[in-house]
């Protein structure tokens, strides 16, 4: 049996949330780590964690958050 996604893009401007891991994990390697900055790092880090969250909460189905989304539709054959 194949799953079907739980993630349904239906706005392809929410992409752009994803941009924070290359850009996060590119500012902790140039800047943060050289320079021994902790709290930076920890920033950084929050960052892109936030970005992949509001990713995955846009682009799936919640009766409470997102309820206008269409649900994914499980076949069972």
């Amino acid at each position: 049996m194949k799953k079907k996604p739980w993630i349904i893009v239906t706005n392809k401007w929410t992409y752009l949330l994803l941009l924070s891991i290359p850009i996060g994990l590119g500012k902790i390697l140039i800047y943060d780590i050289p320079e021994k900055n902790v709290g930076e790092i920890f920033i950084s880090l929050m960052i892109v964690i936030i970005g992949i969250y509001f990713f995955v909460r846009f682009n799936s189905y919640s009766a409470w958050m997102n309820p206008d989304h269409p649900k994914p539709k499980n076949d069972h054959n």
